[in-house]
């Protein structure tokens, strides 16, 4: 006879805090935050080009005025919070990251540019509402244990007609995802180890965990407006940008 607990069929609540967002964050980059850290330094200048600064001029930046805050989430070292300080010299710039080895040591940054330490996955940080008129969410939305709390944040601290640019890897084909990792089939030989092999598939599902449409789904239920989409890199990235309306 099958008898029920009294605890079967109820929510099981967990505590989440900033130290449980961190240690996700460095198992995600691999276990080594300065590896991590090089790595996506080394690769800024080529994702921020002159195509790139076009973009976000044409799609993301319209609706920017004096006086008006960017916010650059999950900002690293700082890099694109220091392009925008001097960019839009008229505007406050924050950044906002959680990860200890990114904040070792932050670029020198403007006098209106800043950098603080919160979680995204429930975001604290004192923003006053309708006070934002761009926000970047570049290679994040992927990490956090869910997007939608950092989307109410998000909207919150929009003025009407502020846009909210996400940047991020996209499911795709296991077969598309190993071939770029292992292009010459090493995950066939003996000599890739299986510690690597793991980082792959644990890799592979995390950066498969939406489709582009699932994030315009989440934005657009809470109330954005769809300004446009586009797929990056054969389809493994996606390009969204969304307005406050």
């Amino acid at each position: 006879m099958f008898f029920e607990s009294p605890m079967m069929n109820k929510p099981i609540q967990t505590i989440q805090t900033i130290e449980t967002t961190q240690a996700n964050i460095l198992k995600h980059h691999g276990g080594d935050g300065s590896v991590a850290r090089q790595r996506i330094t080394e690769h800024y200048e080529r994702r921020h080009d002159a195509d790139f600064w076009a973009f976000w001029d044409a799609k993301v930046a319209p609706n920017h005025q004096l006086g008006d805050t960017i916010i650059d989430l999950g900002a690293g070292i700082g890099q694109f919070v220091k392009d925008c300080a001097v960019r839009y010299t008229d505007a406050q710039v924050m950044g906002i990251e959680v990860a200890p080895y990114m904040l070792q040591q932050p670029l020198a940054l403007p006098n209106n540019a800043q950098i603080v330490v919160d979680d995204l996955n429930d975001p604290q940080a004192d923003i006053p509402p309708n006070s934002v008129s761009m926000v970047m969410a570049n290679m994040l939305v992927h990490e956090l244990t869910q997007p939608m709390k950092m989307f109410q944040a998000v909207r919150r601290w929009l003025k009407v007609g502020g846009r909210l640019c996400v940047i991020d890897v996209v499911r795709q084909p296991l077969q598309d995802y190993l071939q770029r990792r292992y292009p010459n089939t090493e995950m066939w030989q003996d000599t890739t180890s299986r510690s690597d092999l793991e980082d792959a598939f644990e890799h592979f599902l995390e950066h498969n965990r939406y489709h582009p449409e699932d994030i315009v789904f989440m934005l657009e239920s809470g109330g954005f407006k769809l300004i446009s989409r586009e797929p990056l890199r054969n389809g493994g990235q996606t390009r969204i940008v969304v307005e406050k309306v």
